[in-house]
């Protein structure tokens, strides 16, 4: 049998229009009146042409979010995903984590978590398997949970999976909580 993997899974665009004031006169001003609202027509224009990332939503890559572990809280900012297999299954593994895995181990740690498990990096990894999920904690005591419940908007489209976990610890006496939303693009 093989060794088991434990542990799993914005930019806003900003548009800032600046105005210089000076004295106007009246017909001046009527004239500044309507170049404002050609302005704003343009922008609204704009705006439904190019898709725009809202304020707050998160970008491929990113994470928001923590998981608390027998009284430690940690914050997650970084998202990866990708397929690989768990408990002799396809999955697609999923990683959040507290600080960022170096581009050229992202790979590799979709398949066998060394840097989680070294206590290296901190973060949750999730296995989206055909009849449920496995979510494991990689902390300095790990902790794992598995069964038929599933990430909440989980959508993977385009090459980007995304979605919204939380577990109040109830089944752990609180001792394992977690509230993370992700969108992660899928390295193959």
């Amino acid at each position: 049998m093989s060794r088991l993997s434990v542990c799993a899974v914005s930019f806003v665009i900003v548009a800032s229009i600046s105005a210089c004031s000076f004295k106007k006169s009246p017909a001046s001003e009527s004239t500044n009146q309507s170049a404002q609202s050609e302005n704003k027509n343009a922008a609204a224009k704009s705006q439904t042409t190019q898709p725009q990332a809202q304020a707050g939503e998160l970008q491929p890559g990113q994470a928001s979010g923590t998981y608390t572990a027998k009284g430690e809280t940690v914050e997650l900012k970084y998202a990866y995903a990708g397929p690989a297999e768990r408990f002799s299954e396809e999955a697609m593994v999923i990683l959040l984590t507290d600080k960022p895995i170096p581009p050229e181990a992202v790979a590799e740690e979709l398949k066998d978590t060394t840097l989680l498990d070294g206590d290296k990096i901190r973060g949750l990894e999730y296995a989206i398997m055909k009849d449920g999920m496995w979510v494991c904690f990689h902390h300095s005591n790990q902790y794992q949970e598995s069964g038929t419940m599933k990430i909440k908007d989980y959508k993977v489209e385009n090459d980007v999976v995304r979605g919204t976990d939380e577990a109040d610890g109830g089944l752990t006496d609180e001792k394992y909580t977690r509230s993370v939303k992700f969108v992660a693009t899928i390295v193959k």
